[in-house]
């Protein structure tokens, strides 16, 4: 088998942008592409590296604009994502393959799936987020993501303030994350300890800019109607998120008219971790 480890490169957009990505698992495999959380970053823990070698999967992760390797695109929307990726996807000579969209990478693989969605096979989303201008969305969130997200919108300065504040080392931003965490959460999350502030110090190599702008445009107006996209869609959910409560998971269920739902009792936020490799099987 040919394997890919961590093979690391950048992207020259047709703007002239910088689009930083890395490759795993099996370079002749059936390709997926890998949106990340927010915060995040195109560092895929270890043995989901290998696990996506072993199902025979081709493991594309991306940085978004201002994460890690990729350059930030001030006034960038939703709907900016999908062009990068179909270029990307071009580059790589990828003609269809799928997406998974972990937590904040989700909103960005539904503006995906419904900007090119002859491309697509599958999609999976894992913690997803809902719409949060809709009624009850924000609501439903931990007080502290709540607050995050509501001052995503009142004040996107003082939201970048309180982003530096409390990342400022990959340390300090894996303790800040782990916090809130239920204990379900929190057992697999020290379990990965290292590889989070791995994945956090590829996230903090550009700053907090690329976070902060996910936070904003997450929490505003995604900008295309749920409703159109048709393709198969595959969402996962912990019963016990508290950042994604499964009430987001269910109101997409309900938006997306092709989509099957897995909710995982006693679990939170980080079931993709515990479930990675079902999650790839499904998508294979």
């Amino acid at each position: 088998m040919n394997l890919h480890k961590t093979h690391e490169q950048r992207f020259t957009l047709p703007d002239g942008r910088q689009l930083g990505y890395a490759e795993y698992g099996l370079s002749s495999g059936s390709p997926v592409l890998y949106f990340h959380g927010m915060p995040g970053s195109s560092y895929i823990h270890g043995d989901m590296g290998n696990i996506a070698a072993q199902c025979g999967i081709r493991l594309i992760a991306v940085d978004r604009p201002g994460y890690g390797k990729s350059d930030l695109q001030p006034g960038r929307t939703l709907l900016d994502w999908p062009k990068d990726i179909a270029a990307l996807a071009t580059s790589l000579d990828l003609h269809r393959f799928s997406i998974i969209g972990f937590s904040g990478g989700s909103p960005y693989a539904l503006a995906c799936a419904y900007g090119f969605p002859e491309k697509l096979a599958k999609l999976a989303l894992v913690g997803a987020f809902a719409p949060l201008n809709l009624p009850g969305m924000v609501e439903s969130m931990s007080p502290a993501a709540r607050g995050l997200f509501t001052l995503a919108q009142s004040s996107p300065d003082e939201l970048k303030n309180t982003l530096a504040a409390i990342a400022p080392s990959p340390a300090a931003l894996a303790e800040a994350m782990s916090a809130s965490l239920p204990e379900c959460d929190r057992v697999e999350f020290n379990r990965r300890a290292a590889e989070f502030e791995a994945e956090y110090a590829r996230t903090l190599s550009s700053g907090v800019e690329g976070v902060a702008s996910d936070f904003i445009l997450t929490s505003g107006d995604w900008g295309f109607p749920l409703g159109d996209i048709r393709i198969e869609v595959h969402l996962w959910c912990g019963a016990a998120d508290q950042n994604t409560p499964v009430a987001m998971t269910n109101f997409l269920a309900f938006l997306l008219p092709n989509s099957q739902t897995f909710v995982l009792p006693d679990e939170g936020h980080l079931s993709l971790y515990l479930h990675w490799e079902e999650i790839l099987k499904r998508l294979r």
